[in-house]
């Protein structure tokens, strides 16, 4: 939980004082001539106005210091002090350049990292991973007391953070590495789901940067000491929190007592000195001498995510990355129900009820979150952006390069059936989509399938197409074909009576050592 969320009953108690101690010494005050103890109760008056005035003549001295930067002494007058600036944050805030500081020594705080802003010119990129790393330490620690909070946040709202969602769609879901960050590029919204830690490595016309997640290493030039590390990585997940260390004892303090999937250790000693459970638990820090050869042009090697249901145990393939465990049997349905309505939008709610859901009981808005979150993450992003749109203002859902195995093999039924030489071709490429009765092997979930008709059109098709091809084949008479295509048809229906009766009349091949019905 949140200090706000902590504090939020002390907020609601201060704001209560601050309006009703005027009111009552004005009501009470009128009302002391009629008391049984005027002169007592004036007196009582007057001590609370007192205290009231001593309390907000305390506020604005915490105020005034928060301003300037100076540290404030922890309680109800500091916290409401930081309330008021951050109020006033929210309004323009005139541009102030003292005279730059000399810098100090930085001293890293428990999954926070110090973030100076000292570049006023920096670009929109290094602005942008900084004014990130500064909101996130604010929210996780309070404002600095050794920081020019009116100049920080001047560039904390003139930071351009769609440079965040830039990187996130450059790096597509991968485990680590190096990717160029295009200011064109695709643009992907919202927070990783899981820790996710970068640093720009270079910050010229192609600028790069250079990311990780937990097990896998943080590439980083070999000039760089420990202490630009601490003040240059930033976490991309959700709350942002990053501990860095290079001491054992310190290591094991940040993972024993990080947030899971809330927070990412970066570890600056040798990797050699980890075993391999702590190895797979942190971030490590690989220095190299040219950080820019590690640059992998491309941005996916799995092509283009097809959903495959034509088998017993349903799978997605192509991915960017795997599917997190714990959401992967909620993420493979959600990608089949999307790839099957691709050519619509689909209302979160639907989502909730008819996939994600079990029997009477709705999804939790979180579960269909994460599952969206997981499964964006692992189908990645194109030249149009990330495959599953990001939720739009009315709920709706929408993907594109997301195809099915299921419209692969209506397309090629319906080429068969307009065919001119009865689709022989056509009919054997879709029978080869088949690896098994489709969905046999689930044992929850994808009751959608039957009800709205999808296995009923797979079977109607798959039966056709299977006593066509056999047709064909044994005019032909290649009786093999025409065994396996009825096989192919009783793996989409087993209980058609027309199948097993097809499959009975085909002639066994092969007894005499020939192919063809006049062996046998």
């Amino acid at each position: 939980m949140s200090d706000a969320r902590r504090l939020s009953p002390t907020g609601v108690a201060l704001a209560l004082y601050f309006v009703l101690v005027p009111v009552v010494v004005a009501n009470r005050w009128a009302d002391a001539a009629h008391h049984r103890f005027p002169t007592l109760l004036r007196a009582a008056l007057v001590l609370l106005a007192l205290l009231w005035l001593a309390f907000v003549s305390r506020v604005g001295r915490d105020v005034v210091r928060l301003r300037r930067g100076q540290d404030v002494e922890r309680g109800a007058s500091a916290w409401v002090a930081g309330v008021v600036v951050a109020v006033l944050a929210l309004g323009p805030v005139a541009p102030s350049h003292p005279p730059a500081r000399p810098a100090a020594t930085s001293v890293v705080r428990h999954h926070a990292l110090p973030s100076p802003l000292t570049a006023v010119s920096a670009s929109p990129l290094a602005l942008a991973v900084a004014a990130r790393r500064r909101l996130d330490e604010w929210r996780e620690n309070g404002p600095d007391p050794g920081a020019d909070v009116d100049r920080e946040l001047d560039l904390v709202q003139r930071a351009d953070l769609t440079w965040i969602g830039r990187i996130r769609a450059a790096v597509a879901g991968r485990s680590g590495g190096v990717v160029p960050v295009d200011p064109a590029g695709p643009f992907l919204p919202g927070v990783e789901a899981e820790p996710l830690v970068a640093c720009v490595v270079t910050d010229d016309d192609t600028p790069l940067v250079s990311f990780a997640r937990e097990g896998a290493d943080l590439a980083l030039p070999t000039t760089w000491d420990d202490g630009r590390v601490r003040a240059s990585v930033v976490g991309l997940h959700e709350g942002g929190r990053v501990g860095v260390t290079a001491d054992h004892y310190e290591l094991l303090t940040l993972l024993a007592t990080r947030a899971v999937r809330r927070s990412a250790v970066v570890w600056l000693g040798p990797p050699d000195d980890l075993d391999d459970a702590l190895r797979a638990s942190c971030v490590v820090v690989h220095r190299v001498e040219h950080p820019a050869a590690l640059v992998d042009d491309e941005t996916s090697t799995a092509g283009e995510p097809t959903v495959e249901l034509l088998r017993a145990d349903p799978r997605v393939t192509g991915l960017i990355a795997p599917f997190t465990a714990t959401l992967r049997r909620h993420c493979v349905e959600m990608a089949a129900y999307l790839a099957l309505h691709r050519h619509e939008p689909v209302t979160g709610e639907r989502l909730r009820a008819r996939v994600l859901g079990r029997g009477d009981r709705d999804a939790s808005l979180r579960t269909l979150a994460n599952t969206a979150t997981a499964l964006r993450r692992s189908l990645g992003v194109d030249d149009d952006g990330p495959r599953l749109h990001p939720v739009s203002s009315a709920g709706l859902y929408e993907t594109h390069g997301l195809s099915s195995d299921v419209d692969a093999f209506h397309s090629l039924v319906r080429a068969a059936r307009h065919a001119a030489d009865g689709g022989a071709a056509h009919l054997r490429a879709a029978l080869s989509l088949v690896h098994g009765e489709p969905l046999a092997a689930v044992l929850r979930g994808y009751e959608w399938f039957l009800a709205e008709g999808h296995l009923a059109q797979v079977q109607r098709d798959g039966e056709w197409a299977a006593l066509t091809l056999a047709a064909i084949a044994r005019e032909g008479g290649d009786v093999d074909l025409a065994f396996w295509a009825l096989r192919q048809g009783r793996l989409v229906d087993p209980y058609s009576d027309d199948l097993a009766a097809a499959l009975a009349r085909v002639p066994r091949s092969g007894q005499l050592g020939r192919n063809g019905t006049g062996a046998s």
